[in-house]
């Protein structure tokens, strides 16, 4: 075939493809070759018929041999299954490419031509394209005959409709006629008084150009003159042409451009040594190592270093503190015997031009949005109430079971306040504020379910009375005062706090999780603190979590062979400083899941993200720098071979069941495999840990595999969570048993600190 080393060129994965597409290209050829022979046999003609006595209609008409017509349908057949033929081949090739043949489907792995996506989109329902990659299946999704690009839509919906005619037997090569402009030659004495042209259309049965009104009237003989009408061949299928250049050769040319740089996709799509090199790189360029938020502190005064000194020496915490004028303050410990400090900043500035309430609102809302995650953080909502309006809270944050109901309140004077004065207000509107935090719990929160919208303006449901409540109230004053101590609460738990202390919490915790534990731990207490010293607060506990025994495992924990991870709960440096990157993977997981197009529940994603985000922050890093290396490994391993790598963890004490999964490769029986591995796994939890129905514990699966594209992602992420009762009879059960007793065991772990 001596054009095929053109199109096939070297190296080619889908040299089947090409083939194919060589062989579309020779048949284009001979649809041409047939026309020029059909068009030298003269086979139009034009009349007119008479219809009155000043009045004409120009016909025309295509009568070629029955001979010709036959070749050139033929050829036109084989062109559109060599098309076709040629995108086949290139998705059987990728599928084999990804999984080979031990577990593919050969007769479900076609190009599929959809008239509408709801049809394409059912395809894996029913086992159709599992051998390819969500990626991969999204390229044959935009070259559809439903596709959004016009271009593409409409030479798909011609190809699609010209097989279904050649399927059919009918004659598949017909002319278009286009619009004419006559030029009548006119005896001397006649003129032409009117003209009424017809439109383009099929020249499959003769048709009519125009209507010709002559002045007098004409007599009945052929045509003389030019009709002015132009004839292209084209398929008999619509979409129909749309102007004078919309012919057969033009459509072919589009439509082998279209499967061309279709084959070329899919061949790049099989290219992973990209992907593998950026994840590789990642992992080199940013080393596993902490994050050094210490750091030396000078002193231009040795009396003032030495005072340091003597003030972390009597400290409970071996720490000191020094405020200054800005806000910011520093704690200071001994490292090597030298004085190391961490500040901790001042609230956020606002953007300038918003007003001052609202904007400490916006902030306080915001700050958690960033460090923890924006789907956990609910915007107040403004309802009717009687005659008037109120709005629910100053903002909601939820995560699984339990929950904060924020009040914020803001004080922006011209003149600064007085010692006195400040103290008064704070206390004032620590009061107020829990009681309008109480207010909304008991009116809105548990008198039943309610929406609203999250910091991505996406729709969440509330099940209020499933939760348990602490209000918060998160005051903001330009310069307030030291030793205020708000009244004890004497309706129940409560925190009170400044806007510097919030934002400490979640920029040192990074977890909505994580903060709402913190919140309901220290409001269990009912002990008043000091308003501003949250931080001293928060780093009390997080020594005693570093000195507190392991809590114990459940007994089937135990049994089962669980490796206990025990750790503080509190991180004395922010949760990322241990590994940034492998942190930042972490929570890169997360986002993933909380950005993924979602057509279910939007409180279903919520509630999937909130058990992850269950798993302690002093762990993520490490988790995030095992998942990033071992999505390596799998990547790397041998052509043929599907690697994959399991991290289990039991987190609450066993009432979560997590697994964290790396795949060298993603496909439709990938994911089918990793499910049935995941459900499996599930029931083996639920008989350990002799959970009982009809309220059953949550099992939630995510898999990271390797994206080979160009965009900014690295790694696809699936997540897949239930609490349905066990999957497998018992039979099922052991048969996948003795499989997955066949493979290296998997890696599992209690998080024992994650309470």
């Amino acid at each position: 075939m001596p054009q095929l080393a053109e199109h096939v060129g070297a190296p080619r994965l889908l040299v089947s493809a090409r083939i194919h597409l060589s062989r579309a290209l020779e048949q284009r050829r001979e649809c041409i070759r047939l026309w020029n022979e059909i068009r030298r046999d003269g086979p139009f003609s034009a009349w007119l018929v008479e219809t009155s006595e000043d009045t004409a209609e120009l016909w025309c008409a295509y009568r070629p041999t029955d001979a010709l017509q036959r070749a050139v349908d033929e050829a036109a057949a084989e062109l559109v299954a060599e098309v076709k033929n040629a995108m086949d081949a290139a998705v059987l090739g990728a599928a084999v490419a990804n999984v080979g043949f031990g577990i593919l489907a050969v007769d479900k792995h076609s190009m599929p031509l959809c008239f509408e996506a709801t049809e394409f989109d059912d395809l894996p329902y029913d086992g159709q394209l599992m051998g390819l990659r969500p990626d991969q299946v999204n390229v044959l999704r935009d070259v559809q005959p439903f596709a959004r690009d016009g271009f593409v839509g409409v030479h798909m919906r011609h190809l699609a409709q010209a097989i279904i005619r050649a399927q059919a037997g009918g004659e598949l090569v017909s002319i278009w006629a286009g619009r004419a402009n006559p030029q009548p030659n006119l005896p001397d004495g006649y003129a032409l008084a009117s003209i009424t042209i017809d439109e383009p259309g099929l020249l499959d049965v003769p048709k009519r150009l125009a209507i010709l009104t002559v002045s007098p009237r004409l007599p009945p003989e052929t045509f003389s003159g030019n009709p002015s009408v132009y004839f292209d061949p084209i398929l008999n299928a619509p979409p129909w042409p749309l102007d004078a250049d919309d012919n057969l050769n033009r459509r072919m040319d589009a439509l082998l451009t279209i499967v061309r740089t279709f084959i070329e996709v899919l061949e790049q799509s099989l290219r992973t040594d990209k992907a593998t090199d950026r994840l590789d790189a990642l992992d080199a360029l940013m080393p596993s190592a902490p994050t050094e938020v210490w750091l030396p502190v000078r002193f231009d005064d040795p009396d003032q270093e030495e005072e340091s000194r003597r003030a972390i020496l009597e400290s409970d915490q071996g720490m000191a503190i020094y405020g200054n004028d800005d806000g910011v303050m520093t704690y200071m410990a001994l490292r090597g015997g030298r004085v190391v400090g961490r500040e901790i900043p001042a609230a956020e500035a606002l953007p300038p031009g918003e007003q001052y309430g609202s904007a400490v609102e916006n902030a306080t809302r915001a700050a958690a949005g960033r460090w923890g995650l924006p789907d956990f953080v609910l915007r107040p909502k403004v309802v009717p109430k009687g005659s008037g309006l109120r709005e629910i809270g100053d903002g909601t944050i939820v995560s699984g079971g339990r929950g904060i109901a924020l009040q914020v309140k803001a004080r922006s004077t011209a003149t600064p306040d007085s010692a006195e004065r400040a103290r008064s207000w704070l206390l004032k509107n620590a009061t107020a504020g829990l009681k309008q935090a109480r207010g909304t719990i008991r009116t809105s929160f548990q008198s039943g379910g309610m929406t609203l919208d999250n910091l991505r303006g996406r729709p969440v449901r509330l099940a209020g009375s499933r939760v348990a409540w602490v209000p918060v109230v998160v005051l903001d004053h330009p310069s307030p005062p030291r030793e205020v101590f708000p009244a004890a609460d004497a309706d129940g738990p409560s925190v009170v706090m400044l806007r510097r202390d919030w934002e400490f919490l979640w920029n040192q915790l990074r977890s909505a999780s994580a903060v709402v534990d913190y919140v309901h731990r220290v409001a269990a207490e009912n002990e008043t603190a000091e308003l501003g010293s949250e931080t001293h607060r928060y780093f009390d506990l997080a020594n005693k979590d570093l000195q507190a025994p392991p809590s114990a495992l459940p007994d089937w924990m135990y049994d089962g062979g669980v490796e206990p991870e025990s750790g503080p709960l509190l991180p004395k440096d922010p949760a990322s400083a241990r590994d940034e990157l492998g942190f930042r993977v972490f929570q890169r997981v997360l986002e993933d899941i909380a950005a993924t197009d979602f057509t279910g529940d939007e409180t279903d994603r919520v509630q999937m993200l909130a058990h992850i985000d269950r798993v302690a922050v002093t762990n993520r890093a490490e988790l995030g720098r095992l998942l990033l290396r071992r999505l390596i490994a799998c990547s790397q391993a041998p052509e043929g071979q599907l690697r994959v790598e399991h991290r289990l963890l039991y987190v609450d004490h066993g009432e979560l069941h997590l697994s964290f999964t790396c795949m060298g490769k993603l496909t439709g029986y990938y994911q089918e495999m990793f499910r049935t591995w995941l459900l499996h796994r599930r029931q083996r939890f639920l008989m350990q840990s002799d959970a009982k129905g009809p309220i059953w514990p949550w099992s939630v699966g995510v898999l990271l595999t390797p994206r080979p594209s160009t965009d900014d992602r690295l790694w696809d992420t699936t997540v897949i969570a239930t609490n349905a009762p066990p999957e497998f009879d018992d039979d099922e059960y052991h048969r996948l048993d003795a499989v997955y007793a066949s493979v290296a065991p998997d890696d599992e772990v209690a998080d024992l600190q994650a309470v």
